[in-house]
């Protein structure tokens, strides 16, 4: 029996700002350091002028309730902007429906047609 590798926490990161680069949205990796707002998101971009913060987490881990990393993310909420927290590609893409904006889905292979 083989064991199944678990994703981790950057490679998710990885995939979920490959799919924003394809989608042609403005966004950085942000390391927490001196000075960064506490609970900073780990990435942070602008789409069709709105702040957009994610912060991403290994599968089945959550932002803690009344965390720094609560916090930031209402607050980027709280004033328009899109606070999505995500332990998939998929919970980015359904984050951002969330706001009322639906990324176009790439299908690779098992096409119909």
């Amino acid at each position: 029996m083989t064991r199944a590798r678990k994703i981790t926490e950057a490679q998710i990161t990885k995939g979920i700002r490959d799919l924003l680069r394809c989608f042609g949205v403005y966004h950085w990796k942000q390391h927490q350091g001196l000075g960064s707002a506490p609970g900073v998101a780990d990435i942070l971009g602008i789409y069709q002028g709105r702040m957009v913060a994610i912060e991403v987490k290994a599968p089945g881990r959550r932002v803690q309730p009344g965390s720094a990393q609560e916090r930031f993310l209402q607050n980027i909420h709280e004033n328009g902007g899109i606070a999505i927290e995500a332990d998939s590609v998929d919970a980015m893409l359904s984050g951002f429906a969330r706001y009322g904006i639906h990324l176009p889905v790439l299908i690779r292979g098992n096409e119909r047609g």
